[in-house]
């Protein structure tokens, strides 16, 4: 008789401003074969993405976890902590709101495919982020150029037409030429989502993202001269995703690509920025 290979579950660690964003402990208690909370020193910390979250992964690394988690980070410069976690071996998954859902996974081959002709043809880039009153601009901003980013999106010429309090509109175009404009909105009417939509010659692909703390589907829909296709549902949320996507690589021995996606992002960010000035 074979007895069946067990899974030993690492050890995890919040920090306490982590812990406050609700992302962390209920995802781990939702994945027990993989994840427990640690009663020592831990195989995985948790960390919130806020201003000096680079350097805290760092030196999580250097003393010897296995494995980092960064909810939600903002703009940082993150290549010394690539290195470091290339040098050591360690994972870093980026806990992206809107960016981890799993419908926008590699593995999505399909949806990944739609959009892809979807943007070939493009004629219009529309996407818009709604956020929860009270959500920092900046921040909703980074969060929904990183949705739309994950979704195959290439970026250029952006500049901010307006910004206040209650959120923002940018615009900027496709490599093709094609026009893109992004604009956020703090309301509570909605929940935390975010829309985009390629408008093409014969149709047009739409890609609905939900709160990334929820298990709601996102929606992915396809409209061709050849009809109209949705594809099927996905029963889980993005921050449930980026711990299953952190157990996998740690499992593989591989360190991640979110890093080099990231910098992507924060290249975009620093380049808008820099437009405003």
């Amino acid at each position: 008789m074979t007895t069946p290979l067990m899974t030993t579950p690492f050890r995890v660690q919040a920090s306490p401003d982590a812990e406050q964003t609700g992302a962390v402990g209920a995802v781990v208690a939702s994945l027990p074969v993989s994840f427990a909370p640690s009663d020592g020193g831990p195989d995985v910390v948790a960390l919130a993405g806020t201003a000096g979250w680079t350097a805290s992964a760092t030196a999580a690394i250097r003393n010897g976890v296995r494995g980092v988690v960064v909810v939600d980070p903002v703009a940082e410069d993150a290549a010394a902590l690539a290195a470091a976690a290339a040098e050591a071996g360690t994972a870093v998954v980026l806990d992206q709101a809107w960016a981890g859902n799993p419908v926008l996974a590699e593995s999505q081959a399909a949806v990944r495919d739609a959009i892809a002709d979807a943007l070939a043809d493009a004629v219009l880039l529309d996407s818009v982020a709604w956020g929860a009153p009270g959500t920092d601009p900046e921040a909703l901003l980074m969060r929904h150029l990183g949705a739309v980013l994950a979704c195959g999106v290439e970026l250029e010429g952006l500049r901010v037409i307006q910004r206040n309090a209650n959120g923002y509109t940018v615009i900027g175009s496709l490599p093709g030429g094609a026009p893109a404009a992004l604009q956020g909105i703090t309301t509570s009417s909605l929940p935390a989502t975010a829309t985009v939509s390629v408008l093409t010659s014969s149709g047009r692909a739409d890609i609905t993202l939900p709160d990334a703390s929820a298990g709601w589907p996102a929606q992915v829909r396809s409209v061709t001269s050849a009809g109209a296709a949705s594809f099927p549902t996905i029963y889980e949320s993005a921050r449930r995703h980026s711990w299953r996507r952190l157990r996998a690589a740690i499992d593989s021995g591989a360190t991640g690509t979110d890093l080099e996606r990231f910098a992507a992002l924060t290249a975009l960010v620093g380049q808008l920025h820099d437009s405003r000035q």
